[in-house]
């Protein structure tokens, strides 16, 4: 069974939503088992990162149909939300300690378990950056490159001939089965009349002499 492009792309664009539907729930996720409830810089950002992640991917689900608007408002979601992290990604890359610091004191007792979440969280971020940017090139593709599949695109001269022939033979044959079915009544209905003059006699003649009988009295 051939697949066409459209709906090939389509296919792929919603498992690429899959991900990133289970992105947002890690993201929050992170947020919360880094500070809970989440104050700072990081912890807030993963949580805000993760709720557009989870309405991006819904834009996205629903516009893998080849909703070209609703593609857009994936785009402009989804493009915002890959942004912010990727600055994430580079803040928690270049100065980690600087956010680590806000977060909790050197001091402080789980200070090493918490560094060694976020340590793990932002190498994590950076595969799912690269799992947004597959998801919205997909879109990108869908919404401005890969045309939606026109139901009638194949109906070449060939199918209407052999269309217009069935057609023809399905006439013919219920015509037979008209002409058959009248036949077949004109039969039973000679059938019915040759039992009634058996049995009654021949009752033309009366029924004529009764209809001039009623039509004379009708006038009088």
């Amino acid at each position: 069974m051939e697949c066409s492009c459209p709906r090939a792309s389509g296919i792929a664009m919603r498992i690429a939503i899959f991900f990133n539907l289970a992105i947002g729930v890690a993201l929050i996720v992170f947020g919360c088992k880094v500070q809970n409830p989440p104050k700072d810089f990081a912890p807030v950002a993963f949580v805000i990162l993760g709720t557009l992640n989870l309405f991006s991917s819904l834009l996205g689900f629903w516009g893998s149909y080849h909703k070209k608007r609703v593609l857009m408002g994936f785009l402009v979601c989804g493009g915002f939300s890959t942004l912010l992290q990727i600055g994430l990604v580079i803040a928690l890359l270049f100065s980690f300690d600087t956010v680590m610091d806000k977060i909790e004191k050197p001091t402080a007792p789980n200070y090493d378990k918490v560094a060694k979440t976020l340590s793990i969280s932002r190498w994590v971020l950076l595969g799912f950056v690269v799992v947004e940017i597959f998801t919205i090139t997909m879109a990108v593709l869908l919404r401005f490159v890969i045309k939606e599949e026109q139901p009638y695109n194949s109906f070449d001269a060939e199918t209407a001939q052999q269309r217009t022939s069935t057609l023809s033979n399905l006439a013919r044959d219920i015509e037979k089965f008209a002409s058959k079915s009248k036949t077949m009544g004109e039969r039973a209905y000679d059938k019915v009349r040759s039992k009634m003059a058996a049995k009654y006699g021949n009752y033309s003649a009366t029924d004529s002499d009764w209809k001039s009988k009623a039509k004379i009295s009708w006038r009088t």
